[in-house]
């Protein structure tokens, strides 16, 4: 009686293993995307093409577009509106040289879904010793979504 009650402990035993381990299992997989979701980084993804090409084309108005009208212009002291980053773009647009903006390596949404961030690399025009180059360099997007459902530029850095 002793040896079956050993057997049936053990028995019992390698099944509730068994059962932790496969619950484990469940939380070290990766999560899949909802559907929403898809078309939540399809969309930010479509807005930063929209960017990169306003940037290329040194086309004020795209890229004015694609921010919104309290956008935070990370490169200023205080507050700037729409009307200032536009100057800006104007007068930086003046050179010979266009931008360039890839896709996001990393898009991240909020759980609250109103907001996003967005890593991705950038070629900017620089001027050193009298020689025009580009620079590559790492910028933040952070994105809002808007009342119509579309996303927007709040700022980047």
């Amino acid at each position: 009686m002793e040896g079956k009650m050993k057997k049936l402990l053990f028995v019992v035993s390698l099944v509730l293993l068994f059962c932790l381990v496969v619950d484990c299992q469940k939380l070290v997989e990766k999560p899949t995307l909802s559907v929403n979701t898809k078309t939540e980084l399809d969309a930010i993804r479509e807005l930063f093409m929209a960017l990169g090409k306003g940037y290329e084309a040194k086309d004020v108005d795209r890229i004015c577009s694609c921010v919104t009208d309290d956008f935070l212009a990370p490169y200023a002291s205080s507050f700037r509106d729409i009307k200032w980053v536009r100057e800006l773009l104007v007068h930086r647009f003046s050179g010979t040289q266009g931008w360039k903006i890839y896709l996001p390596d990393r898009i991240e949404i909020s759980a609250s879904g109103d907001l996003a961030y967005a890593l991705c690399y950038v070629d900017f025009p620089v001027v050193t010793k009298g020689e025009a180059g580009t620079i590559k360099g790492g910028s933040l997007y952070v994105l809002k979504k808007q009342k119509d459902g579309s996303w927007k530029f709040v700022t980047w850095k």
